[in-house]
């Protein structure tokens, strides 16, 4: 012990004498002063704040993240390394180097404090932490980060405030803090929140982009009140699955499943951008109300595409499931063989309402829009349900641990539907869908079997249904 603590005794007078120089000197008593980046970190909080649901954009490798869930991790942080770091201090009561009769005339001593406890440096602690944090949300940022924490914890030991072991502990501490605090809190980061969720009906959701592969083709067409879309085609057989993404997700999320499903059955998958999402020029969301007009935009497209309406089928995720229910029920000679919805809802509000309790949709409702909350309170899916033609199977997936649309409204929804194909699947230990479960192999069998059974029926002619009024 006597050896480590004199090693750590020279390599502190190393530090502080040998590398002195005046203007790295004032350099680290600027950094070293933690109220000098009062100023930054409140500028950084109201741009996350503010701004933060509009990362990433395109071009930028940041992933989308709740940034109120990001500040509150940042203070966690700070809590919980300060009191570690002050328990610790009380308990080994080490000496600080400036502080110390006999150790402080050999140093320059440059800083005074005011604390005489030593180990471990809280501000290697706090620094550590708010780095390792950062870093895992933002995988981007560790090497500002790190380089930040770096010269944080060296100046502490230039100015001879610390030994070099109390900011190596302290860089410990941090560091297992913000792992910890990451730990906790990594699935809340990646939920908008209700803020977040009011902010899709006033602002652009950026999302990461890009291409989804060689098979996937680049497609444009209009959504039938005018807008130009992009989307991507992965061709297979003649029967089509059209995709529609629910609220605040991305079209390019089933990649994968697209993909598997080709596997499987050979069938060709179609991306279809929603509004308010990357790939879409209409820059808001409204919920899955003028949706309806992407997915029927879509329909025509794979009509043009070569592929016959009764070899289509669209697969909704929650919002885009309700969507697509009040599309294919407009659809008159564009109806498709069927619909697959996964996780939709019956009525936003209540979905709203399941996610985040009635004190949650409250506010959910203060922060909307006027014009997107009275929509929303018309758009009832199970209402367009009642007008679906007989030609259009629908199937229903729901999972079995999703507390938005847990499998009730599956059951409610089937009770609606006139046509000769309706079933329900619930798939267990599934929540709701998201991007982070698009292709589970549970999902991609029940999905499949839902398609198999919507195309192995008895063919409907859509048209004799309409003239014979049924």
């Amino acid at each position: 012990m006597n050896t480590f603590l004199h090693f750590d005794l020279q390599l502190l007078k190393f530090v502080n004498l040998q590398l002195a120089d005046p203007v790295f000197t004032r350099i680290m008593l600027i950094i070293t002063d933690k109220h000098n980046w009062y100023p930054f970190i409140a500028v950084a909080v109201v741009l996350l704040l503010f701004a933060g649901r509009k990362l990433p954009h395109p071009g930028n490798k940041f992933v989308r993240i709740n940034p109120r869930v990001f500040v509150f991790g940042l203070i966690l942080c700070i809590a919980l390394t300060d009191q570690a770091g002050t328990f610790l201090k009380h308990n080994v009561k080490r000496t600080r180097p400036n502080r110390d009769e006999i150790i402080s005339v050999q140093l320059d001593c440059r800083l005074q404090t005011g604390g005489r406890r030593s180990f471990p440096s809280n501000h290697a602690a706090n620094s550590a932490g708010l780095a390792v944090f950062s870093s895992l949300v933002y995988p981007p940022v560790v090497l500002p980060a790190m380089l930040f924490t770096f010269l944080v914890g060296f100046s502490r030991v230039y100015l001879a405030v610390h030994y070099p072991s109390d900011v190596l502990a302290g860089w410990l501490a941090g560091s297992l803090s913000g792992l910890l605090i990451w730990f906790i809190l990594r699935k809340r980061l990646r939920r908008p929140g209700i803020s977040g969720f009011a902010n899709m009906f006033r602002f652009h959701q950026h999302q990461a982009t890009g291409s989804p592969g060689e098979m996937w083709a680049e497609k444009s067409w209009k959504s039938l009140d005018g807008f130009e879309v992009k989307g991507y085609l992965l061709k297979g057989s003649e029967q089509l699955v059209i995709f529609a993404h629910g609220l605040g997700g991305s079209f390019l999320s089933r990649i994968e499943l697209g993909e598997k499903l080709k596997e499987l059955n050979g069938t060709s998958f179609l991306l279809v951008p929603m509004r308010g999402s990357d790939g879409h020029p209409s820059r808001l969301a409204t919920g899955g109300v003028d949706e309806v007009h992407d997915i029927l935009g879509a329909l025509r497209f794979a009509e043009e595409a070569g592929y016959k309406s009764g070899n289509t089928v669209v697969y909704g995720t929650s919002m885009g499931g309700s969507s697509a229910v009040k599309a294919c029920s407009l659809a008159g000679e564009l109806v498709p063989a069927g619909i697959v919805v996964h996780g939709s809802y019956s009525s936003f509000f209540l979905a709203a309402r399941r996610r985040t309790g009635r004190v949650g949709r409250t506010i959910l409702r203060l922060f909307m829009p006027g014009w997107a909350m009275r929509s929303l309170e018309r758009f009832k899916p199970v209402f367009w349900l009642s007008y679906l033609s007989r030609g259009c199977g629908v199937e229903y997936i729901y999972g079995d641990g999703d507390r938005v649309s847990p499998p009730e409204e599956g059951e409610l929804m089937a009770g609606y539907t006139g046509s000769e194909v309706c079933g329900v699947t619930v798939l267990a230990g599934q929540g709701h869908p998201t991007g982070r479960n698009a292709s589970e192999n549970d999902l991609v069998i029940a999905l499949n079997n839902s398609l198999n059974r919507i195309w192995n029926r008895k063919k409907v002619n859509v048209n004799e249904y309409i003239q014979a009024g049924k």
